[in-house]
């Protein structure tokens, strides 16, 4: 997770290749001594930082810099499964800057919005036992970890002692045979459910401490198997910040539901299969199997993480009842209807980690995405409602237009419900009636022409790539997503409308159009860096 810059762990391509962004030129490439460069170049500045630090390996690699004890993440990304460099910009959910003057160059805070401080951020959920070490008469640092990464004491706590006395095989073989815990370490599987996923918690669900001071100057004091709320409490919508009610609402729907990465913690908290006090997270995951993008364990995968405690759904005859879907499609899958994809990443969307039932009524008042209609995208709420209940009488939720569901986020949702719709579209389980594709199809143009958030731009594009499979278009594609010019952009898409033919191609009445975008919500998503 956290590693030391190295021919080993450097992934991204620093061979001169550059990246232009909001008039800055950014070039990545090797000095002379082999260390690596990024150098900015716009009309009227130069700057240059030496990478110093890698965070992350498997989606997306950031890069830290360091001046004098401070470490700061650098503003340009390594997108490993596309394998190009990326503004950060692009990766969070920031709208684009507004134009500048005539003759004006952008502002440098616009380009550096994402240049964060590594000590007393970062630090904290990608590495063991993090100490900002912050001095708070100089606000100097003298930050230290017990190890870069994410490595075994972050679950396991302090490893000392246990390396110690397990030295001595008769002391292991004796504990082998007892069946005992080792009381020299924590094994999160022998702790209560809830003691068990605090520990997971701890970083993959925000939190807020009222002794803010104490952490950043000795670090984070939780030790795994301690109950976490002894020093900090998970954040929530209705969590204040100095007083100030609202501050974290932005991060959650309205039903409290989390809509961003890093609060699965909160999700689970909120999950109704957590009341029997047996589910946790080592109940589906695992650090020591499975596959690194999930860590599922390879007994769970697909329905098997369900069935393990509703084992009478494992039977195809009830699980097609159950579902009302054909048991062997995807319409039977238990996490597309109860934990769906209404949770934004970077450049990306994931599933939830509420466990709930699915239920488009609520979902509306909630002002979120429903399960259904992420999957029958060619459908409105209403349809949905009314299917589900199996009674029209109980249709209530009104659509804002006669579009289908996703379209209609996909033009006035706010940019977490944009991204999302945008996501649902390129579903490969994704349900496009013949009469509904034109229109589906037309709302992705538009939303990767006029989207003012890159992010929102970037996931339609692939929804589009991965529905237009096989088709000519689909090369063209590629052009679109190499600039972040809006007149390129857009004379990109001009072509690929060309390519699919007017009649493949429909888009709302202008009215109806503005209507939505108008309803739109523009507003910065803070992830919490």
């Amino acid at each position: 997770m956290t590693q030391e810059a190295s021919t080993s762990s450097v992934l991204g391509a620093f061979d001169g290749r550059s990246l232009s962004y909001l008039g800055v030129t950014a070039r990545m490439q090797r000095g002379a001594h082999g260390e690596y460069l990024m150098t900015w170049s716009s009309a009227d500045a130069r700057w240059q930082a030496t990478v110093e630090r890698t965070v992350g390996s498997h989606r997306y690699q950031q890069y830290l810099a360091r001046d004098r004890d401070v470490y700061f993440r650098l503003p340009i990304a390594w997108d490993v499964v596309r394998q190009r460099f990326i503004h950060m910009n692009g990766a969070f959910l920031t709208p684009d800057p507004p134009a500048p003057a005539k003759g004006a160059s952008f502002a440098r805070a616009d380009y550096d919005r994402h240049v964060t401080r590594w000590n007393d951020n970062c630090v904290f959920c990608h590495n063991v036992h993090p100490n900002p070490g912050l001095d708070a008469a100089s606000g100097r640092f003298s930050t230290q970890v017990a190890e870069l990464g994410v490595a075994c004491e972050a679950c396991h706590g302090p490893g000392a002692e246990h390396v110690a006395r397990n030295g001595d095989p008769l002391r292991r073989y004796a504990l082998s045979l007892s069946q005992a815990p080792d009381p020299t370490i924590t094994n999160p599987a022998r702790l209560t459910p809830n003691r068990s996923a605090e520990i997971c918690g701890r970083c993959h669900g925000q939190r807020i401490t009222s002794d803010i001071a104490r952490f950043e100057a000795h670090g984070d004091p939780f030790v795994p198997g301690e109950a976490l709320s002894a020093y900090s409490t998970p954040l929530t919508r209705d969590t204040t910040l100095n007083g100030r009610a609202g501050a974290f609402a932005a991060r959650f729907w309205r039903d409290g539901t989390p809509r961003l990465t890093a609060y699965e913690y909160q999700g689970y908290l909120l999950s109704r299969c957590r009341a029997s006090n047996q589910l946790t997270c080592e109940s589906c995951h695992t650090m020591h199997a499975g596959e690194p993008s999930g860590q599922l364990r390879p007994s769970r995968q697909g329905n098997a993480a369900c069935t393990q405690c509703h084992s009478q759904l494992a039977q195809a005859g009830k699980l097609a009842t159950h579902t009302h879907h054909d048991a062997a499609g995807s319409g039977a899958r238990c996490i597309a209807c109860h934990m769906p994809n209404i949770v934004y990443g970077l450049v990306s969307v994931r599933l939830s980690h509420r466990i709930e039932v699915p239920d488009p009524y609520a979902a509306a008042v909630a002002g979120r995405p429903d399960a259904c209609t992420l999957c029958h995208v060619d459908r409105t709420r209403r349809w949905a409602s009314a299917a589900l209940a199996r009674d029209a009488s109980n249709v209530r939720p009104a659509p804002l237009s006669e579009l289908p569901e996703v379209a209609e986020r996909l033009l006035a949702g706010d940019p977490v419900g944009r991204a999302v719709a945008a996501s649902a579209l390129g579903r490969e389980d994704a349900r496009y009636a013949a009469g509904y594709r034109a229109q589906l199809l037309g709302a992705l143009l538009d939303a990767m022409g006029d989207d003012p958030y890159p992010a929102v731009r970037e996931i339609a594009a692939r929804s589009l790539a991965s529905v237009l499979t096989q088709h000519p278009a689909e090369a063209l594609l590629r052009a679109y997503q190499a600039t972040d010019a809006r007149e390129s952009r857009l004379a990109v898409l001009q072509t690929v409308r060309a390519a699919l033919g007017s009649d493949a191609v429909s888009v709302p009445p202008a009215e109806l159009r503005a209507r939505l975008r108008a309803a739109a919500a523009q507003t910065t998503i803070e992830i919490g860096e």
